[in-house]
């Protein structure tokens, strides 16, 4: 039988604070040693981190789309409390949800995915768009064009081949086209990446890829660099696991953050930038960031299931 500690009254204002640094940290991660010293100021502030958690997991609970793959998250433990904590607590919570709709540009879109699930959408002419966690696009199609923008995120395309209407991807102000092929877009925080398992690819009319090619163009100095990706690894998210190589330690948070509820912080700058190569289970986060870290003298600290911390471990001052 499992043994839980009841509740501890807790005041408003405390509930406030947890609400508020649940949104701060969101937004300047660097904040993490002034939330570490406010948690550890007063028990109460403990108990209040807890309930406005299960509070906000309550209220931003998404059912997927596609299970095959992804497990369902937990249920919110049931814990009786007061009702004005209560009260305070969702208020927060809902508050924050509703500002990240409002911030967030894929609420709009024609078609979208919540954290941790795929979505598989077959369009008018038998093309086949699989989005991945966190991923929206925009879709027009008439007699002239085919085009899909990607709002965010990352998505498969299995384009039926159509010689009178080429197959457009919008991102920014890059366009990839093709006929009829299998390809992965993914929209980066600091660049856009498009892999070829299947025909050719162009892309803004100066690169163009065949099956086993790899395109990264660079956000900020729009530099475009070319590799090798094995066809078969093209888009293995899909299927649970992605393979990463060559990429810093920030590519591959930013992905796993796609698939778990709540936020994964990076507090060492030099570990956010190093390189590493490996093949990750996207369905277990945590097991994943382990695995990430581990080589590279790396520690992952959990301060509740909205907030992991990973950094680099500390060593004891000699004396």
């Amino acid at each position: 039988m499992h043994n839980a500690l009841l509740p501890r009254n807790v005041s408003a204002k405390s509930l406030e604070d947890a609400g508020q640094w649940l949104l701060e940290l969101q937004d300047r991660p660097q904040r993490l040693d002034d939330f570490d010293r406010w948690l550890h100021s007063d028990p109460e502030h403990f108990e209040a981190w807890a309930q406005v958690n299960h509070a906000w997991e309550a209220l931003a609970q998404h059912s997927a789309t596609t299970t095959q793959h992804w497990p369902q998250a937990p249920a919110p433990v049931a814990i009786r409390r007061p009702r004005r904590q209560w009260l305070a607590a969702a208020c927060i919570s809902a508050l924050a949800v509703s500002a990240a709709l409002v911030f967030n540009p894929a609420w709009r879109a024609d078609y979208s995915t919540a954290t941790g699930e795929t979505r598989e959408v077959t369009l008018s002419d038998g093309s086949r768009l699989t989005l991945a966690a966190q991923s929206a696009v925009n879709v027009s199609y008439n007699d002239q064009q085919r085009e899909v923008t990607l709002v965010q995120g990352e998505v498969f395309f299995d384009v039926v081949h159509d010689a009178r209407k080429p197959f457009k991807v919008r991102s920014d102000n890059d366009v990839i086209r093709v006929l009829g092929t299998a390809f992965d877009v993914a929209r980066r925080d600091n660049g856009l990446s498009v892999e070829v398992s299947e025909g050719t690819v162009g892309v803004n009319r100066q690169y163009r890829l065949s099956a086993g090619q790899r395109l990264w163009i660079d956000r900020k100095s729009g530099i475009a660099s070319q590799s090798l990706v094995v066809p078969a690894e093209v888009a293995g998210w899909i299927n649970g696991t992605q393979f990463f190589e060559n990429v810093s330690v920030a590519q591959v948070v930013e992905q796993l953050d796609r698939y778990q509820q709540g936020w994964i912080v990076i507090d060492d700058p030099a570990l956010a930038q190093k390189r590493v190569t490996g093949l990750y289970d996207m369905r277990d986060s945590h097991r994943a960031l382990q695995a990430l870290v581990a080589p590279i003298n790396g520690e992952v600290r959990q301060y509740s299931s909205l907030l992991t911390v990973i950094g680099s471990k500390k060593t004891s001052a000699k004396k």
